[in-house]
């Protein structure tokens, strides 16, 4: 599925699976956002991209929003085909190691450890395959979690993780599982807060539907979803 000029959505919600799998391509390379849980995710995602004439063989960069397993779980494969991977404090150290900061406990199987090339903060740009992204620290989910913000097509868009969600066409926002250790909803709140100050269009998030209008509307959603339910 075509989102926006060279943005894919590979795997996930258009597919009826549950981990969205992103991919920006152009003819400077191949990026990704976000790996899916298993090998058939990227099975899928290169079957699926192939209606684009686009393959999976070689990835430049994987960037990667947070530690939970069903966002890395074909990594390390990726990084064998040459991707540049980067995540967010904390949370890279935990892809590196495979530890409790992936939640192996949910997912019912261990995870392969993937080295992590670089550590994001906030702040942070990234130059890749001619695209720029600017990392935003969004920790609450977990410690390390980070939206990649990208000016691209005359919209802001945020790839954000499970930071926040439009589940179904009534555009009223879902905010991240609460099960993972590193969850902290006082955290959550602030990082809300923070977000909803910013100007933002489209929405990419790990699961559910994409939301492409009216972004900032769906953070300040989120912020005051919070407000009511976790305070």
């Amino acid at each position: 599925m075509q989102i926006l000029p060279n943005i894919y959505l590979a795997d996930g919600f258009a597919y009826a699976q549950h981990p969205n799998f992103y991919v920006l391509h152009s003819e400077a390379g191949t990026v990704v956002v976000d790996a899916g849980t298993a090998e058939e995710d990227l099975e899928r995602a290169e079957r699926q991209l192939g209606v684009w004439g686009i393959s999976l063989d070689r990835v430049d960069y994987l960037l990667l929003t947070h530690s939970h397993y069903d966002h890395i779980g074909n990594a390390a494969t990726l990084r064998e085909r040459g991707a540049f991977v980067v995540a967010g404090p904390g949370d890279a150290e935990g892809i590196m190691l495979a530890d409790a900061r992936t939640v192996p406990y949910a997912a019912g199987f261990p995870l392969p450890p993937c080295k992590v090339d670089r550590i994001v903060e906030d702040g942070d740009g990234i130059e890749a395959c001619g695209f720029r992204f600017e990392v935003i620290h969004a920790p609450g989910h977990t410690n390390g979690s980070v939206i990649y913000r990208l000016e691209h097509a005359g919209q802001i868009i945020w790839f954000a993780g499970d930071v926040l969600f439009c589940r179904n066409t009534s555009f009223q926002p879902e905010l991240g599982w609460q099960g993972g250790e590193e969850s902290d909803k006082p955290t959550y709140i602030e990082t809300l807060k923070r977000l909803s100050s910013l100007p933002v269009d489209c929405i990419l998030a790990g699961h559910y539907m994409p939301y492409l209008r009216d972004g900032q509307r769906l953070v300040g959603r989120a912020y005051v979803k919070a407000l009511c339910e976790w305070r």
